[in-house]
């Protein structure tokens, strides 16, 4: 099991549980983890550790809902837990922008999971996951992210918002849950992934403190933050990263991708299944990541950014675009200028 850096999940945790009268050393002791762990916030902390830390927190405190309970209290505080970030997320125009900020900026908070954006007809699902899976699907970190989500989205918005319903890849607790009354949805476990399934409308729900300027300088000071960060090594990145070397002579295949990687397809296929992923999601995941990135910059023409995408031609790129985000390329391109001022 990879490591990754003491997250900002970890003083979370410690701060809620200190809270609820469970001294940090007494946690920390009980977790197994170096007491000096919260002086050192670079330490490279193991994700199986970091994970007893959580289940850890919840048995001390007596709390079988803790990562909802945390959640609750983490909006609260938010600007103070997750500083630049959460200014960033308050300042952007709608829910679409706030949740792709979290796609993007999420490993600041936390380098071992990651939320991915799927947009269909009607629904949209934030998907929750870990880069390198546990043998067992953890509850309360999970329950924790998911609820944030929708809490931080309820605040930013000014609205009670509900997912239509919300699955979870952990048993059903075996005791009674606040998880349905805090979502105001169907809770569903033992599901094959964790997941918020929302009406696509929600994405252009306005928020109260939009504020396009800030957010423009945030956004630059995030993405360097994020620069700094050591390489995310997990599988699916590096898929992305050979990806990225076929683009833009040719539309990425399978196999020439799983020689690269010194596997077999299907082995590559198998090992993007044990993280939630196949390479057709990727694939289209990363050309999305990419066509905002390029349609951010007035200086390329859209054929231009088709073209680093691998599609044969402006129609299909177009297409592609369309299914993705329900409006163009040059809608799009139109929409983030205005709102970072730099429109004509």
């Amino acid at each position: 099991m990879g490591s990754v850096r003491a997250s900002k999940a970890v003083f979370a945790v410690v701060g809620f549980a200190a809270r609820a009268g469970v001294p940090p050393p007494v946690l920390l002791s009980a977790a197994r983890l170096d007491p000096m762990l919260l002086n050192q916030p670079d330490t490279a902390l193991p994700h199986m550790q970091e994970l007893r830390l959580w289940n850890e927190a919840a048995r001390l405190t007596d709390d079988p809902d803790f990562g909802l309970h945390l959640a609750e209290w983490v909006v609260g505080c938010s600007e103070e837990l997750f500083d630049v970030l959460a200014f960033a997320l308050r300042s952007c125009a709608t829910l679409g922008e706030h949740f792709r900020l979290v796609e993007r900026y999420l490993r600041l908070v936390h380098q071992g999971i990651y939320l991915r954006i799927e947009e269909e007809r009607d629904v949209v699902r934030l998907v929750h996951g870990h880069h390198e899976e546990p043998s067992s699907p953890p509850r309360h970190p999970v329950e924790g992210m998911l609820a944030l989500l929708i809490l931080q989205a309820r605040r930013c918005s000014g609205e009670t918002l509900a997912p239509r319903k919300v699955c979870f890849s952990h048993a059903r607790p075996t005791r009674d849950s606040i998880a349905e009354r805090l979502f105001a949805a169907p809770v569903h476990y033992d599901c094959p992934r964790s997941e918020l399934v929302l009406d696509r409308a929600l994405l252009d729900r306005p928020q109260l403190k939009a504020e396009p300027r800030l957010l423009a300088l945030l956004d630059r000071q995030l993405s360097g933050l994020l620069s700094e960060l050591p390489e995310d090594r997990s599988f699916v990145a590096a898929v992305r990263r050979c990806m990225m070397d076929e683009l833009p002579e040719r539309e990425p295949a399978m196999t020439p991708i799983a020689h690269k990687l010194h596997m077999s397809p299907r082995s590559l296929q198998r090992r993007l299944q044990s993280e939630g992923e196949s390479f057709a999601s990727v694939l289209s995941t990363l050309r999305q990541d990419l066509a905002r990135r390029y349609l951010s910059d007035p200086r390329l023409a859209i054929g231009e950014v088709g073209f680093l995408l691998g599609f044969l031609d402006v129609a299909s790129f177009q297409r592609a675009f369309k299914r993705w985000t329900g409006t163009t390329p040059a809608q799009f391109r139109r929409s983030t200028l205005e709102r970072s001022g730099t429109a004509n």
